[in-house]
């Protein structure tokens, strides 16, 4: 059976992920700022956050699944665009979700 995390545990568990890989202050770190325009992220920088993300909550996470989450087929642009704080929290919310169905 999967952890019961709220929406308000996920987020404040990336929330504080997301400070202390890219040393933010956690009030600019809102569910609508983009990660990579908003918060300065850089790609060595997902490789961290995935790491703490995977630590957090106990599941691996694969490039191509996070890429499905935010769409399919979208140029380096449009990623720096849509993947955002919410994004990524909606990505952990649903794999716990398929976690609960098996």
């Amino acid at each position: 059976m999967a952890p019961n995390y709220s929406d308000e545990k996920v987020f404040t568990t990336i929330q504080g992920i997301i400070a202390q890989a890219l040393r933010v202050d956690t009030s600019k770190i809102v569910l609508e700022a983009r990660i990579f325009t908003d918060l300065g992220a850089e790609s060595i920088d997902i490789l961290d956050i995935r790491f703490q993300i995977e630590q957090a909550f106990g599941f691996k996470i694969s490039d191509e699944e996070i890429m499905r989450h935010i769409g399919d087929d979208l140029t380096a642009e449009e990623i720096q665009e849509q993947f955002t704080v919410e994004s990524l929290v909606g990505y952990v919310k649903e794999r716990f979700a398929e976690k609960e169905m098996v």
